[in-house]
């Protein structure tokens, strides 16, 4: 695939969820006598867990040399499959949840924080010990792992 579609698929990914959710949310709200907060609390999940899962982990895991670089990580690592699959899982998850009720989302969201927030901590290792300050490691995609996890668990809390 063209090294430049893939760059920019890189950097286009950590707001494809966020932008699925306005937009989602928009389209709902124009619906007379609809649920504002739990609509935007389901199109959270579905996008900025579920779509954005399966696109990070489609990325990890078919185009892991570009990410591992635009994370300043070593490429051809056994890494990439595994948070691949994580995030296919997470992203699954995402998916799955408006179907299976509130504790079903509840338990999404808790198993996304913890990845996200988990792999937030991991970037900031990188940062402090080895000066890594590489796009994809403390850009848009480091603010996505604190940013959406603290958000998806407040939203759920007000809502539900």
């Amino acid at each position: 695939m063209n090294d430049r579609i893939v760059r920019l698929a890189i950097a286009v990914v950590p707001f494809v969820g966020i932008v699925g959710t306005l937009v989602a949310t928009l389209v709902d709200a124009l619906v007379p006598g609809g649920d504002l907060g739990r609509d935007l609390l389901e199109n959270s999940v579905l996008w900025m867990i579920g779509v954005q899962g399966w696109m990070t982990g489609c990325g990890h895991m078919f185009f892991g040399e570009p990410v591992a670089e635009s994370i300043g990580w070593p490429e051809k690592t056994p890494w990439q499959w595994e948070v691949g699959l994580a995030s296919l899982a997470t992203g699954l998850l995402g998916v799955m949840a408006s179907g299976f009720g509130d504790e079903f989302t509840l338990a999404t969201i808790i198993a996304f924080s913890v990845f996200y927030l988990g792999a937030a901590v991991g970037h900031v290792r990188e940062m402090v010990t080895e000066r890594n300050f590489a796009p994809g490691n403390a850009g848009p995609i480091f603010f996505f792992d604190v940013i959406v996890p603290v958000y998806l668990i407040v939203l759920y809390n007000v809502v539900v």
